[in-house]
Parts: C-alpha cells; sequence; structure tokens
C-alpha cells in the first residue's frame, strides 16, 4: 500500500461519473473540509485488511505529531502500476476506516468507483508532506487478529434459546459438543496426525496435482469413476425434485467491472481467486451463483413458473490460505453441485427450505451418518419472527442446533445460513452441505418476476449444496471407510474381481467377466499368472467387493465360488451373483468404467 499524507488547509472533491463497476452510491455534490489530513491512498496487490491495520497505526503517529484528529481517505490509483482488484482495494479502504473510527479520529472517506474533480491547499511546514509505504504484514501479525465477534447461543428441540454457559449436554451429545467447542468456543483439541482417509484416497489415485498451484487435485481412472458417480447421483437426486429444476452451464470468470458481480465478491471476502487478461480483471466463480443469476436475469418470468430451480455442477474456485488446503476438504478448485431453487415469497421460500433441510439430512444418513448443524443469522429478529419455522427445523435435527449471530452491520445477502457438519475420524466438525436464504441477490442482479396483479417483484433465492461439494462428499465417504475398511458397492470402480485357478481356467473367467459386464457389472478378471493365493490378497488390498474364484470345481457345478469380505465364501451363479449387487446398488448410478477387462494390460495406477 502506498500513501501520500497531506496537511491540507482545505480539500475539496466532486464525484462526476462512474468509473469501474465497483461503486459507492453517492450524491453528485462538492464535498469540502478543512484543515485535514487528507490521505491519499493506493491498495496494492497482496495488501489485505491487515495492510489496513498497519496503515493506520503509522496514520496515528503523524497525527501526534501535528495535533491533529482528522483524517479524509481518498482512493488513489496513481502511487502504483501494481493495483490490487476493486473488491479487495475496497475492502482495505473500509477496513481503514472502521479502525480509525475505534482509535477515536474523526475520520471520512470519499467514495470508491468515481472519477472525481479534486483540489486542496497543502500548508507550509515540514510535515505537511509525507510519503508512506505499507509493506506487506507479517503471515504471524495475521494469527494474532480477532475474528469478526460473532454471539452463539443453543436453540433446543423445545424452542429454548440458551446461553452456552446455561446448556448442559446430555448423554449421545458428543458431537454436538464438539461442534460447540470448536466451532463457538475455539477449542481445537490436541494437534492431529494425518489423517487416515489421506491413505486411501491415494489407493484411488486422488492427490493433490504438484504441476499446477496450491490445493489442485488430480485423479486417476479410479478416483475419477468415484466423481463421476457422484455427479450423476447429485444430479439424478435434483430431477426428482417436486418442482422443475434446469440444468444449465457456463463460464467459470466473471468481470469485476460489471456491478452486480463486484458487489457480490465484495460481500464473499478474500477467498477470492482472480485472474487478468488484457488489463481486465476477473474472479474465478466460488460457486454457480454468477452464471444462473446471469441467466435468471434474462429469463420472463411469472409467478405461474415459481418456485423453480436451475442446476449446475459447477468448477469453482476459492483462495484457500495455503497452509489450510486438505486433500477432499479445504481445496482452492472443486466442484459444486450448485442448486438455486427462486421462489415467490418468504413464506414459498420457507416451504422449499424445509423441504432441502429434509433431504439434505436424509442423504447424510443413507451413508450411516448424522448431521451436526450451526445456524448462521445476520440477526435473531429472525429467528423470533419465524419461530415456528425454525421449530420444525430443529425438529428434524438430531440435536440441538448451535446459533451463531453475526454483529450488527454486517453486510450479508442471506438471513439465514445453515452449515451441516459431520464429526469425523480426528473428531473434528467438518461442514458438509449448506442452505442459505437470499434476499439479497435478486435485486442486485436485476432478476424480477411478474406477480399476479402484474407488478414486478424479486423473488427469494434459495442456495442449497445438497450434498455439498462432490469433493467433501467423498472426503465423507472416505472417513467411512477408515472404520469400515472397503467402500460402498455403489461407488466401488471395481465390484468384481475374477480369479482363474491358472491359465487352463483363463478362457471361462473371460466369459463370465464379459457376461457380468454386459449386465451392468464393474469387474475384472485377474490374468495374470500369479498363484491363487498372491491374486486374493492383492484384490483384498484394492479393495473389491466379490472376489470370484473359477476352476475345476466351478466348471463342474456351473457355479462360481465368491469370496466376501472377512473370508466367507459362498457359491452363486453368475445371475445369483449380478442380482445381489443390483438390490445392493438399488437407487444408486450404474455407471461402467473405461478400463480393460484383462488387469494384465491395465497399467498400476
Amino acid at each position: 500500500m502506498k500513501i501520500l499524507q497531506l496537511h491540507v488547509d482545505w480539500v475539496e472533491f466532486e464525484p462526476l461519473k462512474e468509473e469501474i463497476g465497483l461503486v459507492e452510491p453517492v450524491e453528485k455534490k462538492k464535498v469540502k473540509f478543512e484543515n485535514i489530513l487528507l490521505l491519499l491512498t493506493t491498495v496494492e496487490k497482496n495488501d489485505d485488511v491487515y495492510a489496513a491495520k498497519k496503515a493506520i497505526e503509522e496514520i496515528i503517529k503523524t497525527l501526534k505529531n501535528l495535533g491533529l484528529n482528522r483524517i479524509l481517505i481518498y482512493p488513489y490509483a496513481h502511487l502504483s502500476k501494481e493495483l490490487a482488484d476493486p473488491v479487495t482495494s475496497l475492502q482495505v479502504l473500509k477496513e481503514m476506516e472502521r479502525i480509525a473510527k475505534e482509535n477515536g479520529i474523526e475520520v471520512y472517506r470519499a467514495p470508491f468507483g468515481w472519477s472525481k474533480k479534486l483540489s486542496y491547499s497543502i500548508k507550509g511546514h515540514p510535515l505537511a508532506e509525507q510519503f508512506k509505504e505499507i509493506e506487506k504484514v507479517d503471515e504471524s501479525i495475521k494469527k494474532e487478529e480477532k475474528k469478526i465477534e460473532k454471539k452463539f447461543f443453543i436453540f433446543t428441540k423445545e424452542g429454548k434459546l440458551l446461553n452456552l454457559s446455561d446448556y448442559s449436554f446430555k448423554d449421545g451429545e458428543e458431537d454436538f459438543k464438539i461442534l460447540v467447542e470448536q466451532e463457538a468456543l475455539g477449542i481445537k483439541g490436541k494437534e492431529n496426525p494425518e489423517p487416515k482417509y489421506i491413505q486411501i484416497a491415494k489407493k484411488f489415485g486422488i492427490e493433490w496435482e504438484e504441476f499446477s498451484d496450491i490445493g489442485h487435485m488430480r485423479y486417476n481412472p479410479l478416483g475419477s469413476f468415484m466423481i463421476d458417480v457422484l455427479e450423476e447421483y447429485v444430479s439424478e437426486r435434483v430431477k426428482k425434485l417436486p418442482f422443475p429444476v434446469y440444468f444449465v452451464k457456463g463460464t467459470n470468470m466473471f468481470d469485476l467491472k460489471q456491478k452486480a458481480i463486484a458487489e457480490h465478491a465484495s460481500l464473499f471476502g478474500q477467498r477470492m481467486y482472480l485472474v487478468e487478461s488484457e488489463n481486465r480483471k476477473f474472479v474465478m466463480r466460488y460457486a454457480a451463483c454468477f452464471q444462473q443469476f446471469s441467466l435468471a436475469k434474462d429469463w420472463q418470468i411469472s409467478y405461474r413458473n415459481l418456485p423453480f430451480g436451475m442446476f449446475e455442477v459447477a468448477d469453482s474456485y476459492r483462495f484457500e490460505q495455503s497452509g489450510e488446503t486438505l486433500l477432499c476438504f479445504r481445496m482452492r478448485k472443486f466442484l459444486m453441485p450448485d442448486l438455486h431453487v427462486f421462489c415467490r415469497d418468504m413464506e414459498e421460500a420457507k416451504k422449499q427450505f424445509l423441504l432441502l433441510h429434509e433431504i439434505i439430512h436424509s442423504e447424510m444418513e443413507r451413508l450411516g451418518r448424522k448431521y451436526v448443524s450451526l445456524y448462521n443469522l445476520t440477526s435473531l429478529d429472525f429467528l423470533e419472527n419465524n419461530k415456528d419455522f425454525f421449530l420444525e427445523l430443529v425438529k428434524r435435527e438430531n440435536y440441538p442446533v448451535l446459533i451463531c449471530v453475526y454483529p450488527p452491520g454486517a453486510n450479508y445477502y442471506w438471513t439465514l445460513n445453515i452449515e451441516y457438519h459431520i464429526i469425523d475420524e480426528l473428531k473434528r466438525a467438518r461442514e458438509i452441505g449448506t442452505i442459505q436464504i437470499d434476499i439479497g441477490n435478486a435485486k442486485r442482479f436485476g432478476i424480477k418476476y411478474i406477480d399476479e396483479k402484474g407488478e414486478q417483484r424479486h423473488p427469494i433465492i434459495l442456495h442449497s449444496a445438497i450434498i455439498g461439494s462432490l469433493e467433501r462428499f467423498l472426503y465423507t465417504i472416505l472417513d467411512n471407510a477408515v472404520r469400515e475398511n472397503t467402500l460402498p458397492l455403489w461407488i466401488s470402480p471395481i465390484q468384481v474381481r475374477i480369479l482363474p485357478v491358472s491359465e487352463k481356467y483363463l478362457d471361462e473367467a473371460m466369459k463370465i467377466g464379459e457376461k457380468m459386464r454386459e449386465m451392468g457389472v464393474r469387474v475384472q478378471v485377474d490374468d495374470r499368472s500369479d498363484t491363487l493365493e498372491k491374486k486374493v490378497r492383492d484384490a483384498e488390498i484394492s479393495w473389491i467387493n466379490y472376489i470370484v474364484v473359477v476352476g475345476e470345481k466351478e466348471i463342474k457345478k456351473n457355479k462360481i465360488s465368491v469370496r466376501l469380505k472377512g473370508g466367507e465364501t459362498r457359491e452363486m451363479s453368475v445371475d445369483e451373483l449380478v442380482g445381489e449387487i443390483r438390490e445392493k446398488t438399488k437407487g444408486y448410478p450404474s455407471l461402467g468404467i473405461s478400463i480393460p477387462l484383462r488387469l494384465s494390460i491395465t497399467p498400476k495406477f
């Protein structure tokens, strides 16, 4: 950050015209101040809100030397060629204003995003003109910074709103207690070792891409198949919703000169992934919001069309801190199955919210897990004014819920944001699913519908990722696998491996394998010249669900010997095994995997 600091007799500016997409509303008139410290401020790349604190600390020293307590923060893009993006610049300037006020300084700020006519008269003393360069803030300082002060409560199934200190945890509420301790009390527990699921992920070729930026993943054919199954799974689930859902596609980068994009991005904070092209700044989408809202603003919508959904499995980007990335859970690039439901009014929004709330819980329970929930609110008034709605929500919960109330003036587009957490193998609360009530973006993006009276209105929008990002849902499956030592049959890349006792029975094994593939089973034949014992051991290590042995005995009986987890062996016909697999995977996608039937010609992934 660079600041040209001027002690002036007077300064006058007048907003003339909007210069960029992100502009602050202001009246076009001349504004004048006398005897004030004018701060011509340029926010640069890599600056953040921590630089604002350091800048004000420097300014306070100057004010003391001058015997002055008034400043005017003036956005000024001419002190550097390395400018921050508009969203970050505005955030830093606002943070300077906030910190200055906290320190008792009389502070004013010129509007951002405008070309302005500026005039001033500098005082004639040695300290009247000073140039300050604020260097990048040390990471250790950032860790000491206080977070936004939020208030936490516990909301019980009886409808009681309690302070944390007034709640006594009951038997069976260990998971809820962990959520409260970690999210509300900041108790993180002991340093954890590397999670065991990481080794399982690597077994299926799910790992970081070393040739890319930090936080980007790659998948070999087995891992890629698992992601494909999850995309198909959530897409089919969305199609079953009791209102129309329109599948759309679009781009992943959006111009920060567009007012709606810049305003929305300014609410998102410091985790934007930015790129530049031909002197223009773009934000990489952090969900499907930008694309879906851009489409919806151009649609002709009647109240008869509502509610409806828009859906895309969107490649999404968030600039997570490098030390906080975690495979499958916290990445810089991920896949978000983003659903937006457009509703006529708040009553309809609450009805559809309850429907999605039920589905979100049900999907996690299909994996044998239970959510613990954190309800974020921008005001307790919303809870008090919709008590019956909240009682319905908490009735479906497995535990009481943790309520987090953001401080007054927090500028968010939602009024309720539920985070659904699992407690993982290392006793950490991990957010997977989410849903929000959006009351701001329809107006911001110009999305309208015509009501019964022929008047234009803005819909309420629900944001939801029913299963969370594909990677986080996979994280839950892998976390389950730590305990169960296997994958669910429906997502296993290879469900059956056929082992001929010797090369003599290979042809018969291949015929069985081809038949099972035609019947929709994911199968491979181990045609290598290893011993049967080694083939069985390798199949077990590879977490194959069914190991089928084919030899003289099996051919004579026209049966196959099927080895299950734990070593149990059963005699079955091919049709019986296929029937069992179909029954166990009923209601899940049935995708084929594109790898050779013969294991010997398949690369070792």
